[in-house]
């Protein structure tokens, strides 16, 4: 007979090996088995072809989550198909520092949640990007783009919802949409058809030839014209040189001239600091003159005077002494006129007085 089974050491065992089994979850996943995960959502326009479940998403560059699930939705109201695309961000992928109470508070009862709203004001936006492109696979990238306005579309009110935007491709895409194709490829089948039908025509040939005649006559010109520049460029050649010469030979002339002008500019310094001299000389023998006659009508008066007490007034000697007296005074206004004039005209000692009028 067999040993009853030992119900005991059957517990033992399983306790163990969800032990084990637990460990190895916790080791393995480094823990993030029982991290707390926020789960966000976007809507994405246009299609998602390439985005998995699984795939990451990036805040320039650095995962912090993973695509969750991918759903689609239909409004009836609005007839719109919408693709949604759930997403689950890691914990503590974001440090916060240097924050106020009321914000830490507020953290503390929100988490997450708080800080991504806080982004989503200031410009973050979700828009699909190339993961591989070998394998075509997309992922989900956030960024900053205040100038791009957030558009919610409220689809989930459960969730919080990021802001999207489309990618360069599906931006261009749309562009090409609103161009008029038909339109522009009807212009540009008429414009074809135009450029043949000139070309087509006897007139743009004939305009060819007369062309390609004027051209010749154009290389004959050219050729004519060489052949005479060539002449006139040698003889301006000469007129220069010539000209040179010629600027080099006034050059000497007037420095030449130049040095004269300057020898008898300091000849005529000269001479006038000399007649400068004379005149002073002049001027000083004049006025010791008139010093001179001064004292001796001083001493003719006196002399008159004398005359006077001894000789009465109708006497010859009396009448004799007055006419002396007068040629006397006459010379001493001849010297005083001589005076001012030499003043005035010091050069009538050398040329001369000169006519009346001051010529």
């Amino acid at each position: 007979m067999s040993k009853p089974v030992n119900k005991t050491m059957i517990g033992l065992f399983v306790v163990g090996a969800i032990t084990l089994v637990v460990i190895a979850i916790a080791v393995l996943g480094s823990g993030k088995l029982f991290e707390k995960r926020y789960k966000y959502y976007m809507v994405f326009e246009g299609s998602v072809k390439g985005l998995n479940v699984g795939a990451p998403v990036v805040f320039r560059g650095v995962k912090i989550g993973s695509v969750s699930a991918i759903h689609m939705n239909f409004n009836f109201a609005t007839k719109a198909l919408n693709v949604l695309v759930y997403a689950e961000f890691e914990q503590a992928q974001v440090e916060t520092t240097h924050i106020d109470e009321a914000t830490a508070k507020l953290l503390k009862e929100q988490g997450q949640y708080a800080m991504i709203r806080e982004f989503v004001a200031r410009g973050l936006r979700a828009q699909l990007e190339m993961q591989s492109f070998v394998t075509g696979q997309l992922q989900v990238a956030l960024d900053f783009y205040p100038d791009k306005p957030a558009v919610f579309t409220g689809i989930d009110k459960k969730v919080q919802e990021i802001p999207t935007i489309p990618t360069p491709l599906q931006q261009l895409a749309k562009k090409l949409e609103n161009l008029p194709i038909d339109e522009l490829f009807n212009n540009l089948n008429s414009a074809v058809k135009a450029i043949t039908k000139l070309a087509e025509a006897p007139e743009l040939k004939e305009s060819i030839k007369d062309f390609d005649l004027a051209l010749k006559d154009m290389q004959t010109l050219v050729r004519n014209v060489d052949a005479q520049v060539k002449p006139l460029g040698a003889g301006l050649s000469d007129t220069i040189r010539d000209a040179r010469k010629l600027i080099k030979n006034a050059d000497n002339q007037v420095a030449s001239v130049g040095t004269n002008v300057n020898e008898t500019l300091g000849e005529g310094r000269k001479f006038i600091r000399n007649l400068d001299g004379s005149v002073e000389s002049i001027k000083a023998n004049v006025q010791d003159t008139l010093t001179t006659a001064t004292s001796a009508l001083k001493q003719a008066e006196i002399l008159i005077q004398e005359l006077s007490a001894s000789a009465s007034q109708d006497s010859s000697l009396m009448y004799r002494v007055d006419e002396a007296l007068g040629e006397v005074a006459k010379a001493a206004r001849s010297l005083r006129t001589l005076t001012d004039y030499l003043e005035r005209h010091p050069e009538a000692l050398l040329s001369g007085k000169g006519e009346p009028g001051g010529k």
